[in-house]
């Protein structure tokens, strides 16, 4: 017959240690996969260029969704939405990282007032009002170009 009684204590010992490796793995390996952006390119002006890159590829998605607002097609406006622009607000908060405090809190702000403008523009389009839909896109775009001219 066998003793499960042994099993078991061996088998709680290998679990702890198990346990405790991990918790020193995971202390020790934390700030290398949470370093910023601007840390892990290495330099300043290589992490502004690629903010440029991704501000740039941002603007060319606001030119797209301006044709599909102007133009009333809803279901390309809610689409885009979600779907391009779904990540705008990560994009937009490791952009405002590397700015400075004073920056940063002004970029946070506009690139929330940006997003709350996406929300209303995402309404206006289900509820295919156009007037609404043009003023909430216009006002996302101010925001977004607000935050071009503050990264430049």
């Amino acid at each position: 017959m066998l003793n499960l009684k042994n099993y078991w204590t061996g088998f709680q010992k290998v679990a702890i240690a198990f346990c405790v490796m991990l918790a020193l793995v995971g202390t020790l390996l934390a700030p290398v996969f949470t370093q910023p952006a601007i840390a892990q390119t290495g330099s300043k002006a290589a992490a502004l260029n690629a903010s440029a890159e991704k501000l740039q590829v941002l603007s060319d998605r606001f030119d797209r969704l301006e044709k599909f607002v102007y133009a009333q097609k809803w279901n390309d406006i809610i689409t885009y939405i979600h779907g391009p622009f779904g990540e705008i607000r990560r994009e937009l908060r490791l952009i405002a990282r590397q700015l400075s405090k004073t920056e940063k809190e002004t970029a946070n702000t506009l690139a929330n007032n940006l997003f709350k403008n996406f929300v209303i523009l995402d309404n206006a389009a289900k509820d295919r009002d156009a007037i609404a839909a043009e003023k909430a896109f216009k006002s996302a775009l101010q925001d977004f170009e607000s935050i071009i001219d503050l990264v430049s």
